[in-house]
């Protein structure tokens, strides 16, 4: 993507593994030796491509939280990371500042994007409806930490996942969800829903008006047609059902 690379590993199954909506069990494998293996022929890749590219920003993404990776997978990244912006995701309960400073030191990286996916700013919505397991106070405690990293200068950033055009998340919250992130974070992301499973919730259509709103207030708006997408053979539906 421009000067970005985005890399997607295989990951273990998500320590919580309960949100209502995520597709990404369909590519996760408990097998160790397979994520090992898959990871490794990945990254081979993605070094030539680097070589070949020379992006200013890498992406790492394994459809789970970035420190559920197996450790030889981690150890593989700083040839790919060194002096680059590295972006990767995590569930907030893994973020901390000790924690981050010493990923900071494995990868060598220039400057660390921690992506979180709160989703919506309405804790009910997002915890009973979502089932994300991350209570309000967790959106809190990572301004407060990303204050902290402002205060003594370290090359942190925190981004937030907002999720739209999804049944249950109405336009207006979808609105005032970026508008409270972006007040506490760096900036928001925002997520088109895509279907993946029966049981999964419902897409819904995105008005105009919201559209724009995405496009004025978000740094970044993801409509899922990107081929990262495309989870275990098959592309999520993002039409109502």
């Amino acid at each position: 993507l421009g000067r970005r690379l985005v890399v997607v590993l295989q990951g273990f199954p998500c320590s919580w593994g309960r949100c209502s909506f995520c597709p990404f069990v369909l590519e996760q494998s408990a097998r160790s030796g397979e994520v090992i293996e898959t990871n490794k022929r990945i990254l081979d890749e993605a070094y030539r491509i680097a070589r070949e590219f020379n992006p200013e920003r890498i992406s790492v993404f394994n459809g789970s939280s970035f420190f559920e990776l197996p450790v030889d997978t981690l150890l593989r990244l700083p040839p790919l990371t060194r002096g680059r912006v590295v972006d990767v995701e995590a569930r907030s309960e893994q973020v901390w500042l000790e924690g981050l400073l010493s990923l900071l030191r494995l990868l060598e990286a220039r400057k660390l994007v921690v992506r979180v996916g709160f989703e919506v700013w309405d804790e009910k919505l997002r915890n009973e409806y979502l089932r994300k397991g991350m209570p309000q106070s967790e959106v809190y405690r990572l301004a407060r930490l990303r204050r902290e990293a402002r205060k003594r200068g370290l090359p942190l950033e925190f981004l937030v996942y907002v999720l739209f055009g999804i049944e249950g998340v109405g336009e207006e919250e979808v609105k005032r969800s970026v508008q409270e992130f972006n007040r506490l974070f760096d900036g928001v992301v925002c997520v088109r829903y895509h279907r993946y499973l029966p049981g999964h919730p419902r897409a819904t259509p995105v008005s105009e008006e919201l559209r724009r709103f995405l496009e004025d207030n978000c740094l970044l708006i993801d409509w899922g047609e990107g081929e990262e997408w495309t989870i275990a053979g098959k592309k999520g539906n993002s039409t109502p059902a």
